[in-house]
């Protein structure tokens, strides 16, 4: 690691030192809460399972029972209809899953280990007393903390708020960031190309990655190179009291380079490629603070430099728990030689090998404009600052669908 330069951890934990969270609390419909930052904590008014119940279809009868060469089959357990008696000495209930355990019974044997005939039931393979029996309280006691406040709400999250009854939910308020594109080379569809131009293709992934995190996204359009240009836009930003504004191009050293050259804004470099680092600034105006994020152009480097470090940062910003991307260890497919001296995040494709071993292989385009070959790769995997992996060698290995 050159001197100065950071890692992807130390450059997160650098950037929320200096950025408080936004306030604001809404109450959101449980079913509209997807991606929201939860406000605060959880917890459970009632009992999961609310009553004892059984985990199989099969028959409820006494633990005590399990002896016996036949019990009397006395009726039926449904879920969401009961049995109304109770499960007497050498008797039995039919009972489906889900359904709650009649009085008496203890125990539920799986229908494919009785025997039925003529309104008497033989158990032929014996359970452990008390199996098949889903316990009350067992999956969530009242009064636990189910949810905790600064969790970015999953869908899974939801169905477990519905299950103990939250219709509504409390979230932070939306993080408004705006999206800003610069370089006087960028145009947008369906406008035609002049001679030397491109379509702006870094606006389009990083707005639907910040409504994807459950951010309100504002484009601010293309900014020409031209740092008055650039610093009305601020303005407009700053005015309409956006928390945040990423940026995509003008962060590096050129000399058309605007983001660098505008007042207040430092460079933080850190030691990965493709991206190597971002511009960041903090400014405010009538007591509102506005962080700045500037993300490199080529598409390939702003989409990891957002997802390693711009993401976690916004993630703090709009109430919730910076956390840099989870990786898992996977062996390499065939051997890789890397420049090495820093971390280079390479896109990958997973492979199975002839033993059906899951393994990770680069992707031959590395190039850092090249964002087709992010559509094509199903991973980035971390290798450096070492020059040479072997085959089978793990590396660290951040599957796309984590991301995105």
């Amino acid at each position: 690691m050159t001197e100065g330069e950071r890692s992807v951890d130390e450059a997160v934990a650098e950037l929320i030192a200096t950025l408080d969270p936004i306030e604001g609390i809404e109450r959101v419909p449980t079913t509209a809460a997807l991606a929201r930052i939860l406000a605060e904590d959880i917890a459970s008014p009632l009992d999961l399972p609310a009553f004892d119940n059984a985990a199989m279809d099969g028959y409820a009868l006494r633990s005590a029972d399990l002896g016996q060469p036949a019990l009397r089959e006395i009726g039926t357990a449904l879920a969401g209809h009961a049995f109304l008696g109770g499960v007497e000495p050498g008797c039995c209930v039919r009972i489906m899953t889900g359904a709650p355990l009649p009085p008496g019974a203890d125990t539920v044997v799986m229908l494919e280990d009785t025997v039925r005939e003529d309104g008497q039931v033989r158990v032929i393979h014996v359970p452990a007393a008390g199996a098949n029996v889903r316990r009350r309280g067992e999956h969530v006691a009242r009064g636990d903390i189910v949810l905790a406040s600064q969790r970015q709400l999953r869908a899974t999250d939801l169905g477990l708020a519905a299950a103990i009854g939250r219709s509504e939910l409390p979230v932070m308020r939306r993080l408004r960031v705006g999206l800003l594109s610069t370089g006087d080379e960028l145009a947008d569809p369906p406008a035609p190309l002049a001679a030397g131009a491109a379509y702006d293709a870094n606006r389009p992934f990083l707005r639907a990655a910040l409504e994807r995190s459950g951010f309100e996204a504002i484009d601010l359009g293309i900014c020409p190179d031209r740092v008055a240009d650039f610093e009305h836009t601020l303005a407009r930003a700053l005015a309409d009291r956006l928390d945040a504004v990423v940026i995509s191009g003008g962060a590096a050293q050129g000399d058309a380079d605007i983001v660098r050259r505008a007042g207040g804004v430092r460079f933080v470099a850190l030691n990965i490629r493709p991206g190597r680092g971002l511009a960041v600034a903090r400014l405010t105006q009538s007591g509102h603070a506005t962080a700045l994020l500037g993300l490199p152009g080529n598409a390939v480097a702003a989409f990891v430099m957002f997802h390693l470090v711009a993401r976690p940062v916004l993630t703090h910003l709009a109430g919730g728990i910076a956390t840099v991307p989870a990786s898992i260890p996977v062996p390499l497919a065939a051997p890789v030689h890397v420049r090495g001296g820093r971390i280079d995040y390479r896109r990958a494709s997973f492979v199975r090998d002839a033993r059906g071993t899951l393994t990770v292989a680069p992707l031959k385009d590395q190039g850092s404009a090249m964002l087709r070959t992010v559509t094509e790769a199903d991973a980035l995997i971390a290798v450096g600052p070492q020059t040479d992996y072997a085959a089978g060698e793990p590396v660290e290995t951040i599957p796309l669908g984590l991301l995105e």
